[in-house]
């Protein structure tokens, strides 16, 4: 019994899922981060935590310099993946500092099951009803951590609106990389450093620079940049290639409940019976999305040399 548990632990599959719910956790850190960054405007804090991103993932074995990244991916994946880190890092940011936690954390995670609807369209097939159903019963989740709808005015509407755009950028750059024939792992460094680069420039145009910043500020994007947006987004990628695809779109409905947990921790936000249920909905939804994916694998895109 126990030399054949083991040997399960060892089937590649298992280990990619254990991968997963690894990078889970660390985006369920990404709003107590945010939290403590909160002096730090929402392009800037992309670019330090891109800019850590790239540093510290250049360090790992394997990883390519930008001449061979430059070689190995064609324009149009440079521009679906490094815009789709910008728009999901800033766009969830912003939301993080206009809008309460939980509800940006549960409005922006309804990607997977964008991300299942796409895939659907991905493979020329209409959405099937579970499908539908599970984006409902996550529409349901949110609207019960939003009380119904009377608190979208104002900065919190935006807040969501954000949330929702960050999910939307989300759920287009996990299904080309889903979908995209070459490996894209080692040339993440490359990818965050372009980014970091955008985003810098972008903020120093629009708004200006904040500096100094307080050790606080300093150490949470340094932190952003090593975990959820580093480590986590490389992590990702080889999961989305490599992972059961009836498993993997639908593990990241854990994170808002793993966020909901480390913000109620920190004390952050207050334990509330809306709180666990709106979180609970949202799972929910995540097991009747699972419950339905056929577990077909999406064509591969064949970018020309």
């Amino acid at each position: 019994m126990m030399d054949r548990y083991t040997a399960a632990l060892r089937r590649p599959e298992l280990r990619v899922t254990a991968l997963a719910i690894f990078v889970v956790v660390l985006w369920g850190m990404l709003p107590w981060l945010r939290a403590l960054a909160g002096e730090v405007p929402a392009l800037q804090l992309t670019a330090m935590a891109m800019g850590c991103a790239a540093v510290s993932s250049r360090l790992l074995p394997g990883s390519d310099s930008l001449r061979s990244a430059l070689r190995a991916h064609p324009p149009q994946a440079w521009l679906v993946i490094v815009g789709g880190m910008l728009g999901a890092l800033t766009l969830y940011f912003a939301a993080l500092s206009l809008a309460p936690a939980p509800q940006v954390v549960v409005i922006a995670y309804t990607w997977p099951l964008l991300l299942a609807l796409a895939g659907d369209l991905y493979r020329r097939r209409p959405p099937s009803f579970v499908s539908i159903l599970a984006l409902l019963l996550g529409l349901a989740g949110v609207a019960i951590l939003q009380g119904g709808g009377a608190s979208l005015a104002g900065r919190v509407g935006l807040g969501c609106v954000a949330a929702l755009g960050a999910g939307l950028c989300w759920a287009g750059y996990s299904l080309f990389v889903q979908v995209y024939a070459r490996p894209v792992g080692s040339a993440y460094p490359a990818f965050f450093a372009l980014a970091a680069v955008v985003a810098l420039l972008l903020q120093a145009a629009t708004q200006g620079l904040v500096w100094p910043l307080s050790p606080a500020a300093l150490a949470a994007a340094a932190a952003l940049g090593v975990g959820p947006y580093g480590l986590a987004f490389m992590a990702w990628a080889h999961v989305l290639q490599h992972g059961n695809p009836r498993v993997v779109p639908v593990l990241p409905y854990a994170v808002p409940g793993v966020a909901a947990a480390i913000l109620v921790l920190t004390d952050h936000v207050e334990p509330t019976l809306r709180l666990a249920l709106g979180c609970g909905v949202v799972a929910l939804a995540c097991v009747t999305a699972m419950r339905g994916n056929t577990g077909q694998r999406a064509p591969r895109l064949r970018p020309r040399s």
